[in-house]
């Protein structure tokens, strides 16, 4: 019951900051924003919480990879600053990166289950050893009473019915919250499918141009991402151009800006008319301000502006083929570049297919979702076949 207790309490939590952040995103950007003065004055303002931020505590939100690696070298993880995740990240988005919440969100629901066990841990040790009062002193302090796990000590998987359970409450009260909030639904549909089975004809054709073309923008962000890398050594330095980026996006291609989610609308009324050109355009420029956001200190989640890029060149692609029902065409292509891109072909369907298609499309996203995972464990399965073939030749060799 208490860790049940606590999972409402995080998944409440989670969604203030959700609700947070698309306050401050609609309080500061509520229309017109060639703001010359004022939008380079916020963006300083951010770049200062991010520098000061960065040196004294380290990146916000704290990076999944940076996580798990914890976990993995010492059984716990850092949670120390986890209150500052919840405020500093909805500063960080308002300033118009081309991010969105998830980062934060996935990472501090990891953190907050980091908490939970080893606060769950204490108490199991030490239950029978302490009076009714002392067990809820130990409950009711965040920041004592914690026991990490042990390097011999068996981590159990996360689909175990109490892992489940304490998800299922977190989720729930999450959406409870945001519900409450007021927030507006997330469910944004491209627009109504009429797809027949002679379109599956052409669902292979379309998902290998989405592969090369996703190959193309992956490359193309790798380049970008080392030329910043190489260019902005210091933090300053890289907060500040990615900085000025932002800035530029703000006044000539604001729609770029933020994390692509609310940005959903536009693909599914008026942008399905656009030009191939501005279409194209916004697509690349989307994919660029990302890249230079997540390798500048300008953190955030990058699930929706990837899958907001594919999307747009799926409208641009899908009209080389009017005879093939465009949803069925537009939706086969962003879950496929989403997952070259993402490197997560889960992440992409999962995404596409339950906030974005049309339900009637669900057969077809989730049978291409499952292809492409089977496709994506057999590539990594030769890699890693691969690898082991070159360090057995290294020792021969030796």
């Amino acid at each position: 019951m208490y860790g049940l207790f606590c999972a409402l309490v995080m998944g409440s939590l989670l969604g203030l900051f959700y609700l947070f952040q698309g306050w401050l995103i609609n309080q500061l950007w509520p229309g017109e924003t060639f703001r010359v003065v004022f939008n380079a004055v916020l963006i300083l303002i951010v770049g200062i919480v991010i520098f000061v931020t960065k040196e004294k505590i380290g990146d916000m939100p704290k990076k999944l990879s940076e996580i798990k690696l914890e976990l993995y070298q010492t059984g716990t993880a850092n949670f120390r600053y986890l209150p500052l995740q919840l405020l500093i990240p909805p500063i960080i988005l308002c300033s118009g990166t081309s991010l969105g919440p998830e980062a934060t969100l996935v990472s501090s629901t990891v953190l907050f289950g980091v908490w939970i066990s080893e606060k769950q841990r204490y108490l199991s040790a030490n239950w029978r050893d302490n009076r009714p009062l002392d067990r809820l002193k130990i409950m009711v302090t965040p920041h004592r009473y914690l026991k990490s796990r042990s390097q011999d000590e068996r981590q159990l998987p996360w689909w175990t019915p109490k892992m489940i359970s304490y998800l299922g409450i977190g989720i729930g009260a999450f959406y409870l919250t945001c519900k409450w909030g007021g927030e507006q639904s997330v469910i944004v549909y491209l627009g109504s499918s009429n797809w027949k089975l002679i379109d599956l004809l052409w669902l292979v054709p379309i998902a290998v141009v989405a592969f090369l073309v996703g190959q193309i923008c992956l490359r193309a962000m790798i380049l970008i991402q080392k030329g910043v890398l190489e260019r902005f050594i210091t933090v300053r330095s890289s907060i500040i151009f990615g900085g000025v980026m932002i800035y530029l996006a703000t006044l000539f291609v604001p729609n770029i800006n933020f994390s692509g989610m609310v940005n959903f609308e536009l693909l599914a009324s008026t942008w399905q008319s656009k030009s191939a050109i501005f279409l194209i355009v916004n697509a690349f420029l989307k994919l660029v301000l990302l890249t230079i956001c997540l390798n500048t200190g300008w953190l955030g989640g990058e699930i929706f502006p990837v899958l907001f890029s594919a999307t747009i060149q799926g409208i641009v692609f899908s009209r080389l083929l009017p005879q093939v029902d465009p949803i069925f065409f537009i939706g086969v292509f962003a879950i496929t570049e989403g997952a070259v891109i993402l490197e997560s072909p889960w992440i992409a369907g999962g995404v596409m297919s339950v906030m974005f298609l049309p339900p009637n499309l669900l057969p077809v996203s989730i049978s291409l979702t499952a292809i492409l995972i089977g496709l994506r464990k057999i590539h990594l399965k030769r890699i890693h076949q691969k690898s082991m073939q070159q360090e057995l030749n290294t020792v021969d060799e030796g």
